[in-house]
């Protein structure tokens, strides 16, 4: 019986460690981060522009490093709220709880090593959970449409 118990430990344990090693397959997976040429400043302003030339809309900002100075701390960053409305509606129609994840979230920040970065998490990814095959095709054009502006936003 003592043995069962044991057992019974060690495949507890096992399906413990690869649930973690999942689930950060799953971040590293599903992260994009793109260095660019530009400063910050100049980052964000061609990320806007090249937004509204790709046929999106910047829906929502949040400008995280003038908010963290309350905290004292000192960064750039700020995240975008991104999309289309008729882009959106497609996938709304198949699941409203897509919402939880779109518009898509950009966010341009200076790393510590004072580069500039755009980094977004791949929307076939977060949208997968869905199981609709409707939403992962629109999330398929979502990569390629976002892994196209953030690299053109970077050089």
């Amino acid at each position: 019986m003592k043995h069962f118990g044991r057992l019974r430990h060690i495949t507890l344990l096992a399906l413990l460690v690869a649930a973690f090693a999942a689930t950060t397959a799953f971040a590293q997976e599903a992260r994009v981060s793109i260095p660019s040429s530009k400063s910050f400043d100049q980052t964000v302003e061609a990320f806007k522009m090249a937004v509204s030339k790709g046929g999106m809309m910047v829906m929502s900002t949040v400008d995280q490093g003038n908010m963290l100075k309350m905290t004292g701390l000192e960064m750039k960053g700020t995240l975008f709220l991104v999309g289309n409305p008729n882009v959106g509606k497609q996938v709304f129609e198949k699941d409203p709880a897509a919402g939880l994840y779109l518009p898509l979230r950009v966010y341009i920040y200076q790393g510590s090593d004072n580069k500039t970065y755009l980094s977004y998490d791949k929307p076939s990814v977060v949208l997968k959970p869905f199981n609709n095959a409707s939403i992962d095709q629109t999330a398929g054009m979502l990569d390629q449409k976002l892994d196209m502006l953030t690299h053109m936003v970077a050089q």
